[in-house]
């Protein structure tokens, strides 16, 4: 394995450059979609590609999964919220501004940050942290189109909105559910533990049940008919999403998994 400086020489401007031109297309696949919701889709398409194209390419430099740092974090976010949204495209641009605007949003903080290739650090040599860590961000994004299907809903009241939310916060749950599970064994692998008192754990812990509260609302005959409950619901998921990723890694002190 090379040593980091020679790495960094090595694959730092090809990927580099990969990075900033998905970021051009996710701002172009914005525009279009501005102007023409259902043309967005092939330019957010092509800028997925070429992101994972870079973020494969990273992973290959240092030859274990690329999320070593903030930068990587913040684009692998930014790459689950755009991939959620190329799959569950709708051309209406309530629905799709929204997931590129967070998407987008990921993606600027990304750049941000230096963008230097490194090598993991022990602890994240194991076979749960590759499993654990993408499921958690494929249930993000999933959670971010609920909550843009919220706002969708909120502007025209189409009930079909309803059974996507539904649908896509059911799907995020069944994925953070298996993160939580690969992440307690990596809890014990790592730090000899299931459950720490640890801000991210303990709010990881917050939007299993939350979710979970939220699937069952359905169930309660006197407040299945409320509609506007789920949406609602939905768009507190997401506010407790982004308290889970960023408020515990930069408002909340002393967390074992700050990024």
């Amino acid at each position: 394995m090379p040593p980091p400086d020679v790495l960094a020489q090595a694959a730092h401007p090809l990927l580099n450059g990969l990075l900033f031109a998905a970021f051009g297309l996710y701002v172009l696949a914005f525009v279009v979609a501005m102007a023409r919701p259902r043309w967005g889709r092939w330019p957010l398409l092509a800028g997925v590609v070429v992101h994972l194209a870079g973020s494969i390419g990273r992973g290959v430099a240092i030859e274990y999964l690329p999320l070593t740092n903030k930068m990587e974090s913040f684009s692998a976010a930014a790459l689950a919220v755009a991939l959620v949204a190329v799959v569950t495209w709708r051309p209406v641009r309530r629905y799709v501004l929204p997931m590129l605007a967070v998407a987008l949003a990921a993606f600027a903080t990304a750049l941000r940050f230096p963008l230097d290739l490194a090598f993991a650090p022990p602890l994240m040599y194991t076979v749960w942290y590759p499993i654990h860590v993408p499921l958690s961000f494929l249930a993000y994004g999933l959670w971010t189109a609920a909550a843009a299907g919220a706002v969708a809903w909120l502007v025209d009241r189409d009930r079909e909105w309803l059974q996507r939310i539904q649908r896509w916060s059911l799907q995020g749950f069944g994925l953070w559910s298996a993160s939580m599970i690969c992440g307690g064994i990596w809890g014990v692998v790592a730090w000899g533990a299931y459950f720490l008192w640890d801000p991210k754990v303990v709010w990881s812990v917050i939007l299993w049940f939350h979710y979970a509260t939220f699937l069952h609302v359905r169930h309660v005959p006197s407040l299945r008919d409320r509609d506007a409950l789920r949406p609602v619901l939905a768009l507190v998921g997401f506010l407790f999403v982004f308290i889970a990723y960023v408020g515990t890694s930069f408002f909340f002190g002393g967390s074992s998994h700050a990024f």
